[in-house]
């Protein structure tokens, strides 16, 4: 809580003036978590809780339990609660995206806000009830951003080769090695399944990293702790709005010379730190810790089985493929092995009695 002008903190204070540079403020004009800020009776110092919908005392004006003076919002003195000190902060403002702004700033604002501030897009979320459709809708433009960008880049490299290996050889009078069209479906097809299937891969991560992420949330006892507002504190929406709008940090992957790990690193980082936050803000400053490692565990792990899986088909498909350009075949035994034969026809000896005919070379002409 911080005056407007100056950004001196305005915590403490029994007047509604700002000490630093006496510009006027009203209690009302902040919005906080709910449950983290305390207003103290400017009497007798008992203190309440802001339990509305945007932190404020309810009712706003009420008579005190231990002074019986008249208590109204504005004359309290607030405070914020023990242990919630980083999320007693004003909580009107929203996820930048779903604001009014232009297209362009909304995308700006929100991809930069989850790559240097993740914790505020947090609080911000915890403010809320949960608003899919806007992260969705974000999620699908950052996919079409990377899709347009990867195509763009694939056509030109692709067109670029094909000119290279055999587009300009009829202008030198020469012959290409392959017709055209397969030359360039040679150059663009893996490009086009790579780049085509990205936004396929990543619209099935989103569920099932988020369903591993509350699977490990309530294992270890997250569950036990009920948000302020009497919901689920990280349901299963939750998680997969955390997902979509930390999304943003894919966006990375375009910069040159950043490739696509150092930007999926980030996503899970700045994931982990937007569902802390929100762990902090809806249950108790203590369950941050394990939103965060939730999170990350709900992200690694499809990696991991992925990786796996593909370590596995490499192996029961490499090596028969590797044995067949080898002339030879390969068997899976019963202990679970391959065994490689050569495809040869095997050595007949020859019988001793049988007389041995000599097969006169052929004349060179």
């Amino acid at each position: 809580m911080r005056c407007t002008s100056c950004q001196h903190t305005l915590w403490n204070l029994t007047g509604n003036t700002c000490p630093e540079c006496g510009t006027l403020f009203s209690r009302s004009q902040y919005d906080f978590q709910p449950y983290s800020v305390m207003f103290k009776c400017p009497s007798c110092a008992q203190p309440y809780y802001g339990a509305g919908e945007k932190g404020h005392l309810v009712p706003t004006e009420f008579e005190c339990q231990g002074c019986h003076a008249h208590v109204s919002m504005e004359s309290c003195v607030l405070v914020p609660v023990p242990g919630r000190e980083n999320d007693a902060i004003a909580s009107g403002v929203p996820v930048p995206w779903t604001t009014d702004a232009g297209f362009f700033k909304r995308l700006w604002d929100t991809t930069i806000a989850v790559l240097i501030s993740p914790r505020s897009i947090g609080v911000a979320i915890a403010a809320h009830e949960p608003r899919l459709k806007s992260a969705f809708t974000f999620f699908v433009v950052v996919m079409g951003i990377l899709f347009g960008v990867s195509l763009i880049c694939i056509g030109g490299q692709g067109i670029f080769m094909f000119l290279m290996m055999g587009g300009l050889a009829s202008v030198f009078g020469g012959v290409s090695a392959m017709p055209s069209s397969v030359l360039l479906m040679s150059q663009l097809g893996p490009g086009l399944v790579m780049t085509m299937g990205a936004p396929l891969i990543y619209g099935s991560y989103v569920p099932v990293a988020a369903a591993i992420a509350i699977g490990i949330w309530r294992v270890f006892g997250g569950e036990t702790g009920r948000d302020t507002q009497g919901g689920a504190n990280l349901s299963f929406s939750r998680a997969v709005e955390i997902l979509l709008w930390s999304s943003g940090t894919l966006l990375v992957s375009l910069v040159p010379c950043c490739i696509g790990y150092f930007a999926a690193i980030w996503w899970t980082v700045s994931a982990a730190i937007i569902a802390s936050a929100f762990a902090s803000a809806r249950v108790r400053p203590s369950a941050s810790g394990l939103g965060a490692w939730s999170m990350v565990i709900g992200m690694l792990a499809p990696l991991f089985v992925g990786c796996c899986g593909f370590g596995v088909a490499i192996y029961f498909v490499g090596l028969p493929t590797t044995a067949m350009f080898k002339g030879g075949v390969t068997t899976f035994n019963s202990s679970g092995t391959f065994s490689t034969s050569p495809n040869v026809a095997p050595l007949v000896p020859a019988d001793e009695d049988e007389p041995v005919v000599d097969v006169p070379a052929p004349a060179v002409p």
